[in-house]
């Protein structure tokens, strides 16, 4: 596992036979929801970015062979590494809501 992530299973009510998922965490934040592809999809077994936050909101979702490959790719885009052609800068980690609240 990648140090400050945290993977909880869920079941994802996908509507589908396959309602295999998992929350994706950093530090108390949520960032992702990855649902695993079913039999009959395209890439079956394989993990989907159902949806991300923040840097990790990305026009065309990635599939990823495992969570491994997941955590590496949510890890990156967190950390501010170099992803393809994005470079990003690093991730400040969670505010308080009392300083979400107080920011213009």
């Amino acid at each position: 596992m990648i140090t400050g992530l945290t993977l909880a299973p869920v079941r994802v009510g996908t509507g589908t036979v396959g309602e295999e998922g998992c929350l994706v965490f950093a530090r108390d934040c949520l960032v992702a929801v990855l649902v695993q592809r079913a039999e009959g999809h395209d890439a079956a077994g394989h993990w989907f970015l159902e949806h991300g936050f923040g840097r990790l909101d990305v026009t065309v979702p990635p599939t990823f062979s495992d969570l491994q490959a997941a955590e590496r790719w949510i890890a990156g885009r967190l950390s501010g590494a170099a992803v393809g052609r994005d470079t990003l800068v690093p991730f400040p980690g969670p505010r308080t809501l009392r300083q979400r609240l107080l920011q213009p």
